[in-house]
């Protein structure tokens, strides 16, 4: 590795923004060496009632100890702690030249140079077994590249590894570093402050350019680069950040250097504030030079309009959110600086710890949960494809079983019935997918989780308790706590049940079969027609749960909300008893599982496809389109025509001279070779068979056949059934006999009958072919027999 000017000049260590000044005394440390002289004043207080002690420390100075100033005495405070430090800016020139001239042990600036070139020198020594090692690194691990990833764990195990790698060679050049130091150190405190700082600043930049910044843009690797950006934004904001990190690094290493050298309180308060001005600067020209790119990796991948609401506000407004902190927080440092207040400078860099330990956790716990999805996927495919090679095995041998039964059959033998057990080769070869339910949900709440932490992380920078149960923040997080456990329950029933109505198919309409015909509907399934309500009753429960919780948490008293409910509950039941009838009847018919969404039912004159259930109700859709409604409280009587199997009799009218045996054999071959009908083959439960004569009529023998299948599929069968038999019989000869009605006159008549006696004859036939297909249709519908 070549080591540049820039890289010397980083000197310094921004660690520093975490901890505050260690040269200066804080208030805090002042406040309590005074608690503790005055702890037996206080407890002798205590016991005889005071309030207020008065202390006279030996001077005509009396204070008064009490519960500290107020903040309006604070601010006016900081306004003349900060006028006097700016009044004396002039001195912080020679007050620097002063403290390195106290520090060195000749007058002279000598002990820096040996220092610098001492940290320098140690640097270049590290430098050397870093760049061997990271030749071999490149040799040996090269087989952990794999250029094209296939899930997203992949992209960041690579990552993760690699900055792993990147960051033991940087520490091991840092620990070189560090000995050299130790073989050269002369003695001198100052110039051993300024080795430590002038390392310490180096292994901090390298931390945050190779570490943190080329493992997350991934300028070299777009392969695995984990952010929506473009090769040429990813090379612009590496370089752009590693020299705002730089200067950073710098400036506020600067000041540290001083700090520990020695330099004055007012002069090092002005510098430190100034310093931290021109860290924020730095970091606002940052943001506002990319506030394109950070909108795109806000965004992410896909159609904008296509995001939540709430990531399309963050990605256009985000600029002015993180511009503000950085104003807010420079005048918090400020008032903290002034008022030697503890954890004044890490304000402005705690966002940026919680941003990249976040980013560090995330991508971890993604890991995690990636291959432990890829593991159950793989054992589930397994168990996949064992089942489903034994079940090909016993097709297979049922095949064969039927294939030898039926050549031990007889002609003549009609009184078995075969069961179509045929399976399409879609059905063979169709597998079940695996489908990771809560993969979805998982990464959503450690999303949210990792967020709450690093919010928790900054209130802790700005020196906010979250655990102190008397600070409204620490309400707030409860409240942001209990919001997500209620959400991830939330998320965790919607998309459970969603993915189980997917699988249940819900897609029981009307519409999926032909309009205007009985049972035209796909019927659900009886979980697919409980989980819809059983979904709004969890929802309502979690909502109604997480607000109390919240309610509760914030100090409001609940018990008359739930003594309001019983109120409530109580005139509800006795002034909505058909209601609860409703409701009550409606729950023991779904689950006695009478119906289900989808199906063809019957309540006394109303016949429809149950088209909606609520809690109280149903919806009917009547074949011809009316919609009826229906209070579960109002079924005395229900008959469902969309269970198990539909048995579909069909009468033919044939000729008296027919061969009756000859139409049995004929039909029951049709009825074998409709099983491999590419069409409708599996859809036969029991294959086509002949019932034989049915009914005699004056003009025709009625022979019925008849086939089994699944509620719904006999009105496809059946056109292709008629279809068939109308084909055979026409290869056959055997001819269908037409309707006729024979009229026989009580006397011959002498002469032709007139137009009038003719139109009286034909009525009356027309009266008994009326006659005859209304007692035909109520046969049907009785159905008369087997």
């Amino acid at each position: 590795m070549r080591v540049q000017v820039k890289h010397i000049i980083i000197l310094f260590l921004l660690i520093f923004l975490s901890c505050p000044l260690t040269s200066l005394p804080t208030a805090a440390q002042e406040n309590a060496t005074i608690a503790e002289e005055l702890k037996p004043l206080l407890e002798s207080a205590q016991e005889k009632g005071l309030n207020v002690i008065v202390v006279s420390p030996g001077s005509e100075k009396e204070e008064n100890v009490s519960s500290g100033p107020s903040l309006g005495e604070q601010a006016l405070t900081v306004r003349s702690e900060l006028s006097r430090i700016i009044g004396n800016a002039h001195e912080l020139g020679p007050s620097i030249m002063t403290t390195l001239q106290r520090v060195s042990p000749d007058g002279s600036f000598f002990w820096l140079g040996i220092a610098v070139l001492t940290a320098i020198g140690g640097i270049l020594v590290g430098t050397g077994p870093t760049l061997v090692i990271r030749n071999w690194n490149r040799k040996h691990f090269a087989d952990f590249f794999n250029p094209n990833p296939q899930n997203r764990a992949e992209k960041i195990s690579y990552l993760m590894f690699r900055a792993t790698l990147i960051l033991l060679t940087v520490g091991l050049a840092f620990i070189i570093a560090v000995l050299v130091a130790v073989i050269f150190d002369s003695g001198h405190d100052a110039s051993r402050g300024t080795i430590g700082v002038i390392l310490v600043a180096y292994l901090a930049y390298r931390v945050f350019r190779h570490v943190i910044f080329f493992n997350l843009i991934a300028p070299d690797t777009p392969s695995h680069r984990m952010i929506n950006l473009s090769d040429e934004s990813a090379d612009m904001m590496q370089r752009d950040w590693r020299t705002i990190a730089m200067f950073v690094i710098v400036i506020c290493s600067f000041f540290v250097w001083l700090a520990l050298l020695g330099l004055p309180p007012d002069p090092l308060k002005l510098l430190v504030m100034i310093s931290l001005l021109f860290s924020a600067l730095l970091i606002a020209y940052g943001v506002v030079k990319h506030r394109k790119e950070f909108h795109d990796i806000i965004l992410g991948e896909g159609e904008p309009s296509l995001k939540p609401i709430w990531r399309r506000v963050l990605a256009s407004q985000w600029q002015l959110i993180i511009l503000s902190y950085l104003a807010v927080a420079w005048l918090v440092s400020v008032y903290r600086i002034v008022l030697n207040l503890p954890s004044a400078l890490a304000v402005i860099g705690a966002p940026i710890v919680a941003l990249v330990g976040a980013i560090a956790i995330y991508g971890l716990l993604l890991i995690f949960i990636d291959r432990f999805y890829v593991a159950r996927q793989k054992r589930f495919e397994e168990r996949v494809e064992i089942a489903h090679e034994q079940r090909r095995r016993e097709i297979e041998a049922e095949q064969k079983a039927l294939e030898e039964i039926q050549e031990n059959r007889s002609e003549d033998d009609d009184e078995e019935i075969i069961i179509n057990q045929v399976m399409s080769a879609k059905q063979i070869e169709e597998m079940p997918v695996f489908k990771p339910v809560f993969k979805i949900v998982l990464e959503e709440a450690v999303g949210i989780l990792v967020i709450i932490l690093g919010l928790a992380y900054v209130l802790a920078a700005w020196d906010i308790s979250v655990g102190d149960q008397q600070h409204p923040v620490t309400a707030f997080m409860d409240t942001l706590v209990i919001a997500f456990l209620g959400w991830l329950l939330y998320r965790a029933v919607v998309v459970y049940i969603d993915n189980q109505l997917e699988e249940e198919g819900d897609d029981a309409t009307p519409e999926d079969g032909e309009p205007g015909e009985e049972m035209s509907g796909k019927s659900a399934s009886r979980l697919a027609t409980l989980l819809p309500l059983v979904r709004n009753v969890l929802i309502a429960s979690i909502a109604v749960l997480s607000i109390m919780i919240i309610l509760s948490n914030l100090g409001v008293d609940i018990a008359p909300l739930f003594a309001g409910a019983g109120v409530i509950g109580l005139a509800v039941g006795f002034g909505a008893q058909t209601l609860i009838r409703d409701i009550f009847s409606g729950g023991f018919f779904l689950f006695d599982d009478a119906f289900r969404k989808g199906e063809y039912i019957e309540l006394d004159n109303i016949r429809g496809t149950v088209e909606k259930i609520s809690l109280r109700s149903f919806q009917l859709r009547h074949h011809n389109g009316p919609l009826h409604t229906i209070p579960f409280g109002e079924i005395k009587q229900l008959t469902n025509y969309s269970r198990d199997w539909v048995m579909m009799k069909l009468p033919l009218r044939l000729t008296y001279d027919t061969d009756v045996e000859r139409v049995r054999k004929l039909v029951k071959k049709l009825g074998q070779s409709l099983l491999s009908h590419q069409e409708v083959g599996e859809l036969f439960l029991q294959p086509l068979k002949s019932q034989g004569v049915y009914r005699m009529e004056d003009s025709a023998m009625i022979i019925r056949v008849k086939f089994m299948t699944k509620p719904g599929d006999q009105f496809v069968t059946r056109k292709v059934v008629y279809a068939a038999i109308r084909d055979l019989f026409e290869r056959e000869g055997i001819r269908f006999a037409s309707k006729e009605v024979t009229v026989r006159l009580a006397e011959e008549p002498a002469k032709e009958l007139t137009k009038e006696e003719k139109t009286a004859v034909a009525a009356a036939a027309r009266l008994i072919q009326d006659d005859e297909a209304a007692a035909q249709a109520q046969g049907q519908q009785s159905d008369d027999g087997p």
